[in-house]
């Protein structure tokens, strides 16, 4: 029967990935979403001090920014003159066909601009602050939770393992098992206390330190609730004492995919 490694050997690649990635987009959310309630300032500006003009539809053209490349859009566009030297331009309309985009050039449209910049846009921009800001508050919630993820599960636990793992194997170890014999004195056995299960587990095992105190501590790795059964079941498992904490080394049996149910 084939055995897979449970605890500070088993291969986190793809939870670490799904960390980094989870980091990221809360992240970045976070940061849209501040960055558009200090916008609000700007739109209230506009809403009290864009004047509205009439302008002409002076030429069209090929849309190269669709996202839909197969797709073929024309957009038409105005430009309007001002009487303090501003030249105002922008899309009147996206059309899906080059012969209605072609006829109205030369139609009058209202437009807003902006008399103190080139800003200009076929509508007033709306504002909320009190919406905006409290879109914001809501998503900074998340992002302690996903750093913690990132900065603790992720990168420190990581950077942990490898220390434990260099200190029970030596520096010629590596994941791919070539090389598994631990050095004297690194591997001990700890006794498992609690178990408490969620989306993933945690265990809580009483071992002897690397000065021989007795101490209970939680194992700082995730375990899946097949593995915690296993190694509640088990009872007994080896462990690796490394200053404050430890880590567990264990292997789990699985059953080959090809063997008969």
């Amino acid at each position: 029967m084939d055995v897979k490694d449970i605890g500070i050997k088993k291969n986190r690649i793809l939870i670490s990935a799904l960390l980094i990635l989870v980091a990221l987009v809360f992240v970045i959310t976070f940061i849209f979403m501040w960055w558009d309630y200090h916008s609000q300032d700007h739109y209230k500006y506009l809403s009290e001090n864009a004047i509205e003009v009439e302008t002409t539809i002076v030429s069209y053209g090929y849309d190269y920014s669709s996202s839909n490349k197969n797709t073929k859009n024309w957009v038409t566009i105005y430009e309007y003159n001002s009487e303090w030297g501003t030249v105002y331009k922008g899309r009147a309309a996206v059309h899906s066909n080059e012969s209605t985009a072609k006829a109205e050039v030369g139609e009058k449209i209202k437009i807003y601009i902006d008399p103190n910049s080139d800003w200009c846009g076929k509508r007033l921009p709306s504002f909320n602050y009190e919406r905006a800001l409290r879109v914001a508050i809501i998503w900074s919630f998340p992002v302690p939770i996903a750093l913690y993820l990132l900065i603790y599960r992720c990168i420190y636990r990581n950077v942990m393992n490898r220390k434990i793992k260099k200190k029970v194997y030596g520096s010629t170890y590596n994941n791919d098992r070539i090389i598994q014999t631990p050095q004297a004195n690194t591997v001990t056995q700890g006794e498992v206390t609690n178990v408490v299960k969620w989306v993933v587990c945690y265990v809580k095992v009483k071992y002897r330190d690397e000065n021989g105190a007795t101490r209970e501590k939680w194992a700082r790795s995730w375990f899946t609730h097949k593995e915690a059964k296993y190694l509640q079941q088990k009872k007994t498992i080896n462990i690796a004492p490394y200053k404050n904490t430890f880590g567990i080394l264990e292997e789990i049996p699985v059953k080959p995919q090809n063997a008969l149910e």
